[in-house]
């Protein structure tokens, strides 16, 4: 399932100037397709696909995709050309089972228009997906048109390859125009993010709940694992992977931090359903804080308050980042300097995805952007802290996707 807004991304790729969009990227391919590359997507080059999203809304979105998986590209995508990938395959589906089965393999390759001499590549062609693209997009109309191609990601060395295959075709930088289009979610992509925040919050409350003197943040993570797959068992669904970054101690850095009196635990934690991870952040320590840990966290907590006000349509970004600095440097953190504080949220390889919450960032704040809005700090002989949210923005403000309490949350017997 596509998760394109066409009506928005043909807006932007009208202001850019683009007449489509050519997509080599594996998560932007999938964001647009609705179809993994499989397995070739794990070589990160060009080639293994190409998703094209045409601006006018009318047009089919079309793929280039290895022929193992063009039965699934058919099933979703209006538009599929196919190239050949290294794995072997045959399809013996209906065919009498007379004779040996090796001689019924090469008549179901003949069947199938192999031509003589057919010979798999090493991993993919590049010269043979563009031969593709080049139909695809001549069949679309599109040929000479002007392309945004994902240079963010394409090589320049694969980049110059594909200019001269497209020879007839404009070629863009159409990186940021895929970035505005995924910036703002659509239903489909926001119950991923709020599987994953609520599914997260469980992996946290069974964590904190199982805090002993002596754990390591292995062992934590381990419980918040445990808390994570409990829950998803209440709903009976397939535990999603996670990931998490828990600090033990007054060494945020140190690997072998245990728990003792007074050891802050920081727990910055994710769940990805589906390629979109959620993103949250709570502080723990270990019995009473120290005097020090408490003032610290009551700052931190300050800069989330001012900051998050700032969360609204039509806002800069660098308006959330200038409240929060403002605030850490009002209770005397002067000469703070975090680059960002927080991100946008989607289908990506990493739980942060542009656009960042930065002193430098003009990009204005829209309905329907999911953000991870987070304050972190990390102070060698105290601890490391990070108090993140993930909020929805809403026509007139954002609500929060959390509901764990912004305190530092005291666990331990």
């Amino acid at each position: 399932m596509s998760f394109v807004d066409r009506e928005r991304a043909s807006r932007l790729m009208a202001e850019a100037g683009l007449d489509a969009l050519v997509i080599a990227e594996p998560e932007g391919f999938a964001y647009i397709t609705g179809v993994s590359q499989g397995v070739p997507a794990l070589f990160r080059r060009a080639g293994a696909g190409f998703a094209v999203l045409p601006a006018d809304p009318q047009q089919p979105i079309g793929a280039v995709i290895g022929d193992l998986y063009e039965e699934a590209a058919r099933r979703l995508v209006p538009e599929v050309r196919v190239h050949p990938l290294w794995m072997e395959n045959a399809d013996l589906t209906g065919m009498p089972e007379a004779g040996p089965v090796e001689a019924r393999i090469a008549s179901a390759w003949r069947k199938a228009g192999r031509p003589p001499g057919f010979a798999r590549p090493a991993t993919f062609d590049l010269h043979l997906a563009l031969q593709a693209l080049a139909d695809l997009l001549a069949s679309l109309g599109l040929a000479g048109g002007r392309l945004g191609l994902d240079l963010d990601y394409v090589a320049a060395s694969d980049a110059a390859v594909i200019g001269d295959a497209l020879d007839g075709a404009g070629i863009a930088n159409g990186s940021p125009v895929l970035d505005r289009i995924r910036m703002v979610k659509t239903p489909g992509e926001l119950s991923r993010l709020t599987l994953g925040v609520e599914l997260a919050e469980a992996g946290l409350r069974a964590m904190a709940a199982s805090v002993e003197a002596g754990h390591t943040a292995a062992d934590l993570h381990g419980f918040f694992l445990a808390g994570v797959e409990a829950e998803a068992a209440q709903r009976n669904i397939k535990a999603p992977p996670s990931w998490a970054y828990i600090a033990v101690g007054p060494d945020p850095w140190n690997p072998k931090g245990r728990v003792e009196r007074e050891a802050v635990i920081k727990a910055d934690v994710g769940c990805v359903v589906d390629g979109y991870s959620s993103d949250t952040s709570r502080n723990y320590v270990f019995g009473a804080p120290t005097s020090d840990q408490a003032q610290l966290h009551r700052s931190i907590e300050a800069a989330f308050t001012a900051g998050r006000e700032w969360i609204r349509p039509g806002v800069p970004l660098s308006e959330v980042h200038r409240a929060a600095t403002a605030a850490l440097e009002e209770a005397g953190l002067t000469g703070f300097s975090r680059g960002h504080f927080g991100h946008g949220l989607g289908h990506s390889l990493f739980s942060e995805q542009w656009p960042f919450i930065a002193a430098t960032s003009t990009t204005p704040i829209e309905p329907g952007m999911v953000l991870a809005f987070e304050i972190p700090i990390y102070v060698t002989g105290v601890g490391g802290f990070n108090l993140e949210d993930q909020f929805l923005v809403t026509p007139d403000g954002h609500r929060s996707m959390n509901t764990l309490p912004h305190h530092l949350i005291t666990v331990g017997r």
